[in-house]
């Protein structure tokens, strides 16, 4: 909560306070649930944060990729102290302050899942980015199956979310911009039955963000 008001929420401000639309989507929801986004620039988090009410805002962890996690824990040998130093501080200060937990691109989601599962037990919401890196154009990029597995895996609501305005400023190369230049829109929650395809949650929910 300190690192979100004090240095995530300022830096939101200056950046371009965003406009949120479909905010009564989210009326009587409690949650945990799992929040999937857009993926335009590493502010996509504060962005998030900022749109949601206080009540799952303070509670949500993100996932991030796994691997470029792991290597700013255990950086290679090839690194210099400094370069090391600051992959360390890095890794500290995402897991730490974003609540960053990794999720694997590709394979190797037993231990992630797992440890969203203790998250939800214990009230958190999960913020998953399905694309799995920033988008180069705008458009959305494919999702990947992982997000198909995680929502198959956690069976909670789905809150799709999708940023407007955020990549013609970062493609512009703007620093700063006027107030409600980006904006956010909140899709309604969305449930599977267990046992669902991934492929089909994942292609379901893609359809969800290309309709926001």
């Amino acid at each position: 909560m300190i690192a979100h008001y004090l240095l995530l929420r300022p830096a939101i401000f200056l950046l371009g306070w965003p406009r949120v639309e479909g905010r009564e989507n989210l009326t009587g929801v409690q949650g945990p649930v799992l929040v999937i986004c857009n993926h335009i620039s590493d502010m996509d988090v504060g962005f998030v944060l900022t749109a949601l009410p206080a009540r799952l805002r303070h509670k949500l962890a993100t996932a991030t990729g796994g691997e470029a996690l792991e290597a700013l824990r255990t950086a290679p040998p090839s690194r210099n102290f400094l370069l090391k130093l600051w992959d360390r501080v890095t890794w500290v200060s995402g897991v730490s302050l974003l609540n960053l937990f990794p999720l694997p691109r590709e394979a190797g989601f037993r231990e992630s899942f797992a440890f969203a599962g203790e998250l939800m037990d214990h009230g958190h919401s999960v913020l998953v980015f399905p694309e799995g890196r920033h988008t180069t154009d705008g458009m959305l990029l494919p999702f990947r199956s992982g997000i198909g597995l995680l929502a198959n895996n956690l069976g909670i609501p789905i809150v799709p979310m999708r940023i407007h305005g955020l990549f013609e400023l970062k493609k512009a190369g703007k620093k700063f911009a006027k107030p409600y230049t980006v904006s956010v829109k909140i899709g309604a929650p969305v449930r599977f039955p267990q046992g669902s395809d991934p492929a089909r949650i994942a292609a379901e929910l893609q359809k969800k963000l290309e309709d926001l």
